[in-house]
């Protein structure tokens, strides 16, 4: 079937893993004895959260962390809580500094103590109120900083061609530059890939790079296991080429910081919201990556009742990963191309943007015909439950097979309170990304505790941080009908295996819970098609409204 193209995917790809004898992607061995500080991250579930999103600060956050979600969340991802000009906090000033909205260094080191803490930098750009660009802007050519910052002019020898501006992608829908007032009344061009308060940096200048390798070593100091490299792609250009993750040049540059982080026993995390291909170079190097793939390989799954496409992804993705079903950017469209060839990404694009509404953000190529910037769809705008039409079954369902996924699973902190649409936020704002980013007072992140779905998901979520097999590897079982995924994670006697039926839209999970392989339980539940949870009850469905898991015991082994 004819498949999307979204950014240039590359099938030999996928057909040389589906050829491997084994998958060929580094795997972790948990053991906590490893030079390398990606080794000694717990492999258990992390939340994605602003420092406000949560009773509106730092400290009321690391309170409801400690006290109402004790033992489902193990690892935090910090989105930006620097002191920002734009974009939701990227558009940093400094890394050296809390916003005080926020909270202070303290704050930030308490969680670190307690959680694994994963830390933002924008190795792309910063913010237009630095004090760096602000001295650029005084001095201008007599600035230190002054080769921080890339010269529109200069890097293109004059003004670039049809086809130089043709081969580069850019997230608005102009050329990635801007204009500047320099403060002797001079206008200098320079390269800008985002907004206004996004000016890029060179990282291979000498200010550039002592910048970022400054920051990293900071961040290292406040407790950070895992530094996010925030928009990585687009940090390396060469005239003549797109102007993202250009190699060699990337890798050296990887090289660089990862030297820093190590410093303080920091490791690194690539962002890069393109075809999978490029995370698949950056896996087979040893990098962890996202699988970004995952959000819409699950809803081709589900809207289409095929298990194929997910079950050959979990075969052979990175094993050093963090999986996610949401995020503050929204549902990568370029990460499944390539990846869905049952059923078009096309036509799951017309079921996600009219069926169940979710709005695309875009990227933008330059048309030498009409002289102007067309846009394709990035990425999409929902919650993820909202992208399952608030289906309390097919979201754990969705979340069962997250947790079953090799790598670490991230919940971001709206689809863990099973958020709906926020459209009140976006009409405030005007900004289609605002749709899933409300903050909860805590009140309401309370109120949201209480429904049966989200007891339901911290209850998986403490499973899968408790359970020894999580601790092993991980096996797809071949053979399986079409409609069918089975998911077996195993070390030792230890075993969890997930049983997921995509026709039905229902799962078990089989785990052993003693010392022995044939002392088993399982797992399942029953919903019902409003919003309530309910555990099976001798074959009948208990109208309490509670949700527990149904523990039966049963003498035959795991398969």
């Amino acid at each position: 079937m004819k498949t999307a193209d979204m950014g240039g995917s590359d099938p030999n790809v996928i057909k040389e893993l589906q050829q491997a004898n084994q998958n060929p992607f580094p795997e972790r061995h948990f053991d906590g004895k490893s030079d390398d500080p990606l080794e000694n991250l717990k492999n258990q579930v992390q939340l994605s959260c602003y420092g406000d999103a949560i009773g509106g600060d730092l400290k009321a956050l690391k309170s409801f962390l400690d006290n109402k979600l004790s033992g489902a969340i193990s690892g935090l991802h910090l989105l930006p809580i620097y002191p920002s000009s734009g974009d939701g906090g990227f558009a940093p000033l400094t890394y050296q500094d809390v916003d005080p909205k926020f909270g202070t260094w303290d704050d930030v080191k308490a969680l670190g103590a307690e959680y694994d803490l994963q830390m933002e930098c924008m190795v792309n750009h910063i913010s237009p109120a630095s004090k760096e660009f602000q001295d650029y802007l005084s001095k201008g050519d007599k600035s230190e900083f002054r080769d921080m910052f890339t010269d529109w002019n200069k890097f293109w020898g004059g003004e670039p061609t049809d086809d130089q501006l043709q081969k580069i992608r850019t997230r608005k829908p102009e050329a990635p530059v801007i204009e500047v007032d320099m403060k002797d009344g001079s206008k200098k061009k320079l390269w800008c890939t985002f907004g206004a308060q996004q000016i890029d940096i060179d990282p291979f200048s000498k200010p550039g790079m002592k910048f970022m390798l400054d920051s990293l070593r900071s961040l290292g100091t406040k407790g950070s296991k895992l530094i996010r490299l925030d928009a990585f792609g687009y940090a390396t250009k060469t005239p003549g080429t797109r102007c993202f993750f250009q190699e060699p040049e990337v890798w050296e540059l990887l090289k660089d910081l990862e030297e820093a982080a190590k410093e303080h026993d920091t490791g690194l995390l690539c962002e890069v919201h393109e075809e999978y291909e490029t995370n698949i170079k950056l896996a087979k190097e040893g990098y962890f990556v996202y699988d970004f793939a995952l959000p819409l390989l699950l809803l081709h799954a589900f809207t289409f009742r095929t298990a194929e496409n997910i079950a050959n992804w979990l075969r052979i993705c990175p094993r050093r990963q963090i999986t996610v079903l949401d995020t503050h950017d929204g549902m990568g469209i370029d990460d499944i191309s390539g990846l869905a060839s049952v059923v078009s990404v096309e036509e799951l694009s017309d079921v996600v943007e009219h069926r169940l509404g979710c709005s695309p953000n875009f990227k933008y190529f330059y048309d030498p015909e009409t002289k102007a910037y067309q846009g394709r769809p990035h990425q999409y705008n929902c919650t993820y439950y909202s992208a399952l039409g608030g289906n309390p079954r097919h979201y754990l369902l969705a979340r069962a097979i997250q947790f079953f996924t090799p790598g670490i699973p991230m919940v971001y902190y709206v689809g863990l309170f099973a958020g709906l649409n926020d459209y009140d936020a976006v009409l405030a704002t005007g900004s289609g990304r605002d749709i899933n980013r409300h903050k909860y007072t805590n009140e309401e992140a309370e109120a949201a505790l209480q429904q049966p779905v989200v007891k339901a998901l911290l209850d998986l979520c403490k499973f899968r941080n408790t359970h020894q097999a999580f601790m092993g590897q991980v096996n797809v079982v071949d053979g399986a009908e079409p409609h069918l995924l089975e998911v077996t994670w195993q070390k030792d006697h230890h075993k969890a295996t997930l049983k997921a039926n995509l026709q039905g839209m229902s799962f078990e999970i089989i785990a052993t819970k003693g010392k022995k392989q044939d002392d088993i339980k399982t797992i399942q539940y029953v919903l019902d098609s409003v919003n309530c949870s309910e555990a099976q009850q001798d074959g009948a469905a208990d109208t309490a409204e509670t949700v527990k898991w149904e523990q039966q015991e049963v003498c035959l082994p795991v398969h």
